[in-house]
């Protein structure tokens, strides 16, 4: 029972915690009404049957408070929504059902019970509505019993009564799930629209900081003071780009593709995870423990998977600071279930929160938090076949167990972390068009790496006319964001060419990969998305992709100039 009660008070406290002010104009509306309807009394027009004075005055009372929060003392502030939860249930819910009772159910108390379930529907939320109609009703009806010198029910109203009510009730717990919706993709737009000015004008800069600091930690002597200042920087920079990073992929809600899914190992993968996140602090990283107890595989994509754990690490160390004897605990579990649990000992949870825990805009303690994390780490999870339970208590530990379906023998026995194709790109020719020399060079330098030739294009123009003069590369890296033609119009123009030059495989590279972005560029005639800063690994997976694409079509020469 106390389980239920919280669960119901937080559900409360929720609905209005986006609009506390709606509380307040409904207690000015009441304070109003209420002495103003039984003020048409005195003229005649509405005779009672039952002189319900002192009941109303309550009401009045209880709607001047309401209107009246501002001028609460602090310390009774916390009490308000206690207090408006009682006097909506006794003003709606309680005194007008009783005064109906009283009067017969006549006709001018008959609309006021209607005015009531509507009013009651729109200042909660459809649990408490039902709880609250139904401890209203039942207490008026008790109430009636024991107070009238003549108790009689009302038959006929109450046999049309009760299925408007439940209409009412369930027509507006639609509506308010309709507009929840139209609300949440509201949101979700907003966010994504907000997520593509990020990506353009801050992890492009950021990406490109730290492509030249890597450059220049790979040139100084290790141990020298200039070193050790730019090794600082260049975690800073790591972790803000993995902070825009997390957020752009919480945001975009892009679903994965299980196509794309590889065989990966849960310990392999969690120790990588762990050298490569960006603590903040070297406090922070020796908070964080791993424990392997058996390892297993499972399949999924590693870079989704990565950014799961660390909406999990990025949540229990944000505490630490607080907290700075709390411990991170990462544990891989074979049996009795494949699973990865997140463990810490941070401030924990109360154990009501837990049932909405993992739904989008849903924050806790974090008021800078976007409410997205855990739901992205719900679609992962799902994504792969698993799911993502949560346990907590309040003050001790806060533990996220992450349930993942294991391969099979045969294919745990692959070598799933292996170079993806012997050979890789060697020898292969790739046409670079990005309008930044910097961006250009960068891309260049990784693709010489693996044994690619490079050809550079500083706009499409240039791109299609390479194309147009005979040379036929095995793929092209192609920027979206180009002054005058951009990527994906250059793109459309390529498919619209003759022969072998039409049929080249796109790759487009671009800061807002978001979901709109990748249908845009599929619609174009692009087979691929990057995003950037650009990573080697996914880069060389992309384009060796791609390239097999190609090896399908009807095949023409690779030529350099």
């Amino acid at each position: 029972m106390r389980a239920l009660i919280r669960r119901l008070s937080e559900s409360y406290r929720s609905y209005h915690e986006s609009n506390k002010s709606l509380l307040e104009w409904i207690g000015v509306v009441g304070a109003i009404a209420f002495p103003l309807l039984y003020a048409l009394r005195l003229t005649g027009k509405l005779p009672p049957l039952y002189d319900d004075f002192a009941l109303r005055t309550v009401a009045t009372l209880c709607c001047l408070l309401l209107a009246l929060r501002r001028w609460w003392p602090e310390r009774l502030q916390p009490s308000y929504a206690l207090f408006s939860y009682g006097a909506v249930l006794y003003c709606l819910a309680f005194m007008l059902p009783l005064t109906l009772l009283h009067n017969r159910a006549t006709t001018p108390v008959a609309v006021n019970m209607v005015v009531s379930v509507v009013l009651v529907v729109l200042l909660t939320d459809w649990r408490n509505t039902l709880v609250m109609l139904t401890c209203g009703y039942t207490l008026s009806a008790i109430t009636y019993w024991f107070t009238a010198a003549d108790p009689r029910w009302p038959i006929d109203f109450l046999l049309w009564w009760f299925p408007v009510c439940g209409v009412l009730v369930a027509g507006g717990g639609i509506g308010k799930h309709v507009e929840k919706q139209a609300e949440l993709e509201r949101l979700r737009r907003l966010y994504a629209g907000l997520a593509g000015s990020i990506a353009h004008e801050v992890r492009t800069p950021l990406a490109q900081i730290q492509q030249v600091i890597d450059l220049a930690v790979a040139r100084l002597p290790p141990a020298s003071d200039a070193a050790t200042l730019l090794v600082q920087g260049q975690q800073a920079v790591r972790r803000g780009l993995q902070a825009v990073t997390i957020t752009l992929q919480q945001i975009s809600g892009k679903p994965l593709d299980p196509a794309e899914f590889k065989v990966l190992s849960a310990a392999h993968c969690l120790r990588k995870i762990l050298d490569a996140y960006a603590y903040d602090t070297a406090l922070a990283r020796e908070r964080v423990h791993l424990q392997v107890e058996e390892d297993f595989c499972f399949r999924g994509d590693e870079t989704a998977f990565e950014l799961t754990v660390f909406n999990l690490l990025k949540n229990a160390l944000y505490y630490l600071p607080l907290h700075p004897q709390m411990d991170v605990q990462i544990r891989v579990l074979r049996r009795p279930q494949p699973c990865v649990v997140v463990r810490d000992s941070g401030p924990g949870m109360d154990p009501s929160l837990l049932p909405r825990l993992f739904g989008e805009f849903e924050t806790r303690g974090k008021t800078e938090g976007t409410g997205l994390g855990l739901a992205f780490c719900r679609r992962v999870l799902d994504a792969f076949g698993g799911s993502i339970q949560c346990r907590s208590q309040r003050g001790v530990f806060t533990e996220f167990m992450l349930s993942l379906p294991a391969c099979t023998a045969s294919e745990s026995a692959r070598a799933c972390l292996s170079d993806p194709e012997p050979g890789g790109l060697r020898g292969r020719t790739l046409l670079v068009v990005d309008d930044q020399t910097f961006n250009r060079v960068v891309a260049k330098t990784m693709l010489t790496r693996l044994g690619a030739y490079v050809l550079q294009a500083e706009h499409g123009e240039q791109a299609l006319g390479l194309l147009r003069g005979g040379c036929v590369p095995d793929a092209i890296l192609m920027d979206v964001s180009m002054p005058g033609l951009d990527g994906m119009a250059t793109t459309r123009l390529l498919r619209a060419m003759p022969g072998p030059a039409g049929r080249v495989p796109v790759l487009a590279l671009t800061a807002n990969d978001s979901t709109a972005q990748e249908s845009a560029a599929h619609a174009a005639g692009m087979q691929g998305v990057l995003g950037k800063p650009i990573d080697a690994q996914a880069l060389e997976h992309a384009l060796l992709r791609i390239c097999r694409q190609r090896l399908a079509m009807p095949s023409g020469h690779a030529s350099g100039a």
